[in-house]
């Protein structure tokens, strides 16, 4: 008896998953003059909590530090109807983690091709297998919301320019466990 419980509830047993709902290049009246273009927009799948991206962008010119890259998210009810700034995010040295042949996102840097490093040169990268796991997340209580993410990114200094903006959406759901 209890060896069939056992076996019903490994049946039934349900694990998080994150739930991209979209991601896009940011509509905004200075987006034409951003150095990274995505001819079409933004091309991915999304499952299992991983993002699968395929296509080519285009580097209109070089991009080399000082870069920040500021992630601000909002957190909101799942009808959409009230929405409040939940966290904002602010990295510097953004080049160390793109040429970091060890660090988190090494993987994903190195599935482009040609070679992607900085400085970031001028020309035309395809996404070759490239996939960010985004699977961590499920470590956190994010489940009854809507989150809306505001990625940009800076080249900073004698010039301030955003060089790149995204926003995107996901919700944290329950899937029966394969």
């Amino acid at each position: 008896m209890l060896i069939m419980l056992y076996r019903n509830i490994g049946q039934c047993a349900r694990v998080k998953q994150l739930n991209a709902e979209k991601a896009a290049t940011c509509i905004a009246p200075n987006s034409d003059a951003y150095l990274i273009h995505f001819p079409g927009g933004l091309n991915y799948t999304f499952g299992r909590s991983k993002a699968y991206f395929y296509g080519n962008f285009t580097v209109k010119e070089t991009i080399q530090e000082p870069l920040e890259l500021v992630l601000t998210t909002n957190r909101c009810t799942l009808d959409m109807k009230t929405c409040e700034t939940f966290n904002k995010l602010t990295l510097t040295r953004i080049c160390s983690y793109i040429n970091d042949d060890k660090g988190i996102f090494a993987s994903f840097f190195k599935s482009f091709e040609p070679k992607f490093h900085c400085p970031i040169q001028p020309g035309v990268y395809f996404f070759k297998n490239s996939i960010i796991d985004l699977t961590f997340f499920t470590n956190f209580p994010l489940e009854g919301y809507r989150w809306q993410a505001n990625i940009k990114l800076f080249l900073k200094g004698k010039i301030n320019k955003e060089v790149y903006c995204m926003n995107a959406q996901a919700s944290m759901i329950w899937v029966k466990k394969n």
